[in-house]
């Protein structure tokens, strides 16, 4: 099953450079992949089930551009009890510029919890070749402290807790990397950031490669990554 949207790269989706923004690149597969779910899904209960990304890997193959038109096009490969795998792809020009692998969690709003994926539901999304492989990462955690970020209300999506996609500004500011620079960027969401006024970053650069994390006052982490830079 795909799906395939085209989009135009104006002046509010890019960064200060003009490059497409690794947050708003981030939106735009989500945007794809909120389409086809709502298709999916418009027969199935859903009203005390949420999907929450859990994973995500992204290759950046080439910077998007102010005034580039791309085509995103989102594949959902298979379920496996409490997850959910989608690839992405994203072309400009017929060319490949961009491809992601994100593992989704079904959680069950009422009780904040995971959940065993309903057998309805897998069958309607069916299943893909997958062609993304997700690497077996290990996380540096001798991580050198970085400052403090602190979370706005603006931060804040319907779920009432840190939009996912607003971690890959807090990682900017933390690495104060461009979007250009980036390669490739891993990205595990262990916990949810809600109800903090702050919190904590750390990192460790080794040649081309950037180990992050972000943690609370009592070292619970929020999340861990990687970050391979163009050579």
């Amino acid at each position: 099953m795909k799906t395939k949207k085209t989009y135009k790269i104006s002046h509010m989706l890019t960064d200060n450079l003009g490059d497409l923004s690794l947050r708003n690149l981030s939106s735009l597969m989500f945007d794809v992949a909120f389409s086809q779910a709502g298709e999916v899904e418009k027969d199935i209960d859903m009203d005390r089930l949420r999907w929450i990304v859990y994973r995500r890997d992204i290759d950046l193959l080439d910077p998007i551009n102010l005034g580039d038109e791309i085509e995103i096009t989102t594949i959902p490969t298979h379920m496996n009890k409490f997850y959910a795998y989608r690839e992405f792809f994203v072309k400009r020009r017929n060319t490949l510029v961009a491809k992601a692998r994100a593992q989704f969690m079904l959680i069950d709003i009422r009780r904040l919890r995971p959940i065993k994926i309903p057998k309805d539901l897998e069958k309607a999304y069916g299943r893909e070749e997958v062609t993304i492989m997700g690497e077996d990462i290990s996380y540096d955690k001798d991580l050198a402290y970085k400052g403090e970020i602190y979370v706005r209300r603006a931060d804040l999506d319907t779920n009432n807790h840190v939009n996912n996609g607003v971690y890959f500004d807090y990682i900017k500011d933390l690495t104060g990397l461009d979007d250009k620079d980036i390669a490739y960027i891993n990205i595990t969401y262990r916990n949810e950031i809600r109800n903090k006024k702050k919190i904590y970053s750390y990192m460790k650069k080794d040649r081309k490669v950037i180990d992050f994390a972000l943690e609370d006052e009592d070292g619970k982490i929020y999340c861990q990554g990687k970050i391979n830079l163009h050579v």
